[in-house]
């Protein structure tokens, strides 16, 4: 994945979860991703594959066009 589009989903996952109030250990368990995984994606460590970001979407209870909506 493009390092800028990482660094802009990654932005948008940290400000959801804020936003939500949940913290990493929250969205592991309602996304089913591991916590550490998370931190990587937050920090823009890590690439996301396709099958995270559903289960990121879902885990925020928002379509794929509304959790991909960054600028």
């Amino acid at each position: 994945m493009d390092k800028e589009l990482l660094q802009k989903l990654a932005k948008r996952i940290k400000e959801l979860r804020k936003e939500k109030g949940f913290t990493q250990d929250d969205l592991s368990y309602r996304s089913g991703i591991a916590r550490s995984t998370l931190g990587n994606v937050e920090t823009a460590k890590n690439d996301v594959v396709f099958s995270k970001v559903k289960q990121l979407a879902d885990a925020f209870e928002l379509s794929l066009s509304e959790f991909l909506n960054f600028e």
